[in-house]
């Protein structure tokens, strides 16, 4: 029984960096569309952690070619040749998200697959996620590209199951993020985390019943532990491990960097048209 619509999967993309003729897959991405007429046309984005991007002025991702079982390896550029960032982020600096807009036509003029998340459908609030009856407990999914565990050529990511463990607004009031019980590597920074289905809950509870995108893994809380010297009693090291613990940020933040963004287009098409 499918339980993640399949295009959610294929939305989810490995993002490398290129060094000479090797390619080092270091996070991962998603695609996300955002209509912007009746008539269905829609912008095309890349949403990662801007931790992904980095210092670097391009990035590698891997496209499915229509009606061709293989991957095709494109080098997308996030940095003009003036120095100028072509991803946008956040104003509040901590909350570690890019968002890039991508070039539709290319994507067309090449017949390359973009299966993408429709930010506004396929997407929940913190707010409408605590109406639906998501809480601690309530279980999602990480899909992602995790550095080491995925076969080189694999297009598909992997799927973790986890829950949250922490939902409240004043958690994301004082650091921007959900909790989530689930263990993340290197690799996973970027990967988007979808609710799943519920058909069981207590009664006269509401339960989510769909799967939604619900935010975006960007970090993990360490577990750390001291090791003292039994004759100085000093700290002689610290060792420190996965808790176990995610830090995620809601889907909330990527629709308003993506509302700004759109606000930008709208000026600039309003100018041109003048």
């Amino acid at each position: 029984m499918a339980i993640i619509p399949k295009f959610f999967i294929d939305a989810v993309v490995s993002i490398g960096n290129r060094n000479h003729t090797e390619i080092d897959w270091i996070g991962t991405g998603f695609f996300v569309i955002r209509k912007v007429d009746k008539e269905g046309y829609a912008r095309p984005f890349l949403i990662t952690n801007k931790h992904v991007f980095g210092n670097k002025k391009s990035v590698v991702i891997r496209m499915k070619e229509q009606d061709k079982n293989s991957l095709k390896e494109i080098d997308v550029p996030i940095v003009s040749a003036d120095g100028v960032h072509l991803y946008k982020l956040h104003p509040i600096e901590s909350i570690d998200i890019a968002v890039l807009p991508l070039n539709g036509s290319f994507i067309t003029e090449n017949k390359l697959e973009f299966p993408a998340f429709d930010i506004d459908e396929h997407a929940m609030p913190v707010s409408e996620l605590l109406e639906g009856g998501v809480n601690e407990g309530s279980l999602v999914y990480m899909i992602g590209f995790p550095m080491g565990l995925v076969i080189k050529d694999s297009q598909s990511p992997i799927c973790r199951l986890g829950c949250i463990a922490r939902l409240c607004e004043e958690q994301i009031k004082a650091n921007h993020n959900i909790l989530l019980d689930i263990q993340n590597f290197p690799g996973n920074s970027g990967s988007p985390i979808v609710s799943r289905p519920e058909i069981i809950s207590i009664e006269g509870t509401p339960s989510l019943n769909k799967c939604t995108l619900i935010g975006i893994v960007h970090s993990y809380i360490p577990y750390q532990e001291q090791l003292i010297n039994s004759q100085t009693k000093r700290v002689v090291e610290i060792r420190s491990e996965n808790s176990g613990i995610a830090n995620v940020h809601p889907v909330d933040y990527i629709r308003e960097i993506i509302d700004e963004i759109q606000a930008k287009y709208v000026i600039e098409e309003d100018i041109s048209s003048q």
